[in-house]
C-alpha cells in the first residue's frame, strides 16, 4: 500500500513490496519536481532490508537527499 509522506513541502509517494525471497525493498516517487527530470526523481534505494518499515525510512531518506540536492 503506497504512503504519502512530505520533505521540503514536496510529497513523496512510497511503495513498499515484498520479494520472493522475504525481503522488502521500496520505490518512490517525487510528484512535484520537473517532469522532465522524473526519471531522476522516481526509483528506489539500493538493497534490500528485512522488514517493511526499513524499507520505506532507506526510500524515505533516499528521496530527502534528492530534494536537497535539487535545489
Amino acid at each position: 500500500m503506497a504512503e504519502t509522506c512530505y520533505s521540503k513541502g514536496k510529497k513523496v509517494i512510497l511503495v513498499p513490496g515484498q520479494k520472493d525471497n522475504g525481503t522488502w525493498v521500496c520505490q518512490f516517487t517525487i510528484p512535484e519536481l520537473k517532469e522532465s527530470e522524473i526519471g531522476k526523481y522516481q526509483g528506489h534505494p539500493p538493497g534490500e532490508y528485512k522488514t517493511e518499515q526499513e524499507a520505506m525510512m532507506a526510500a524515505f531518506a533516499y528521496a530527502k537527499k534528492i530534494l536537497v540536492s535539487s535545489n
